[in-house]
């Protein structure tokens, strides 16, 4: 399979929100996905500290031989970015024949540590073209993220369990997805549901290799629901601010107040 994108690849100094940007207004097929320290440990037992995750999402042998069959994958046959944890990229790479593109963990993520106004505004740019492109949107997440849909312009929100939802639910929320994509070549998928994310935007860019695949991870979590779920989040105030032209007005609906009580019980629990 040809993984050249049909517009240029990143350059050594652009950054990575400007090619995604690239790929969403023109349609391009792009996959990428982060590979913490969480998919590490399930997919290389022998490293492993603990039975799960930070999310208290479980090791099953079953996530752990898929989390590795989906590296090969998208890195093997998509025009993939996989975002880069720390020192485990030599590990990954042996799993593959083909090079890896390694880029930015963080990159729909506003860590408290980038002081690059620059990299911020980017990010928010990356953003703000998912909202305004004319694709269908569908996101990945648990419940207390809905508020992403009003925030990104979002046609379809399937809702997953906070974790351990892999061996039981994953047949059925692949097929869910796949029923709300329908034509290839139509859709920018978002994941925000853990190590499983992986798997399934593997599975889909299987089915519909025209797509557009974003794990976003927990980059909603701080804005949608007022909780740092990983401690590394900039404040509330600052993500609001850096939003500031796409927060949509009813955005401080007291509906959405039970997030935030939720939230700080059910986000973030190793914290």
């Amino acid at each position: 399979m040809d993984r050249q994108p049909s517009c240029s690849p990143v350059e050594k100094n652009k950054v990575i929100q400007e090619y995604f940007i690239e790929c969403i207004e023109k349609n391009v097929p792009v996959t990428f996905s982060k590979y913490g320290d969480g998919e590490f440990f399930c997919a290389f037992p022998e490293y492993r500290q603990g039975s799960q995750n930070c999310d208290n999402d479980s090791y099953t042998d079953n996530l752990s031989l898929s989390v590795k069959k989906s590296f090969k994958y998208v890195v093997e046959n998509t025009n993939s970015y996989i975002g880069m944890w720390h020192d485990n990229s030599e590990k990954w790479a042996k799993l593959v024949d083909v090079p890896v593109n390694w880029t930015n963990y963080h990159a729909f993520i506003f860590d408290k540590w980038d002081i690059n106004c620059e990299t911020h505004a980017w990010k928010v740019k990356l953003f703000t073209a998912i909202k305004t492109s004319p694709l269908k949107k569908i996101i990945v997440c648990n419940e207390l993220l809905v508020k992403s849909q009003i925030l990104l312009n979002i046609d379809h929100v399937v809702v997953v369990p906070f974790n351990n939802w892999f061996d039981e639910k994953f047949v059925s929320i692949l097929e869910e997805v796949s029923n709300l994509i329908g034509e290839d070549g139509n859709h920018i998928v978002m994941t925000c549901c853990g190590m499983s994310a992986k798997v399934l935007i593997a599975e889909l860019s299987k089915k519909y290799p025209k797509g557009i695949y974003f794990d976003i991870g927990s980059g909603l979590d701080k804005l949608c629901t007022k909780k740092d779920s990983r401690g590394v989040y900039k404040n509330y105030e600052e993500l609001l601010d850096l939003f500031k032209d796409i927060i949509p007005d009813s955005w401080n609906d007291p509906k959405y107040d039970y997030i935030y009580d939720e939230a700080s019980t059910k986000l973030g629990i190793h914290l």
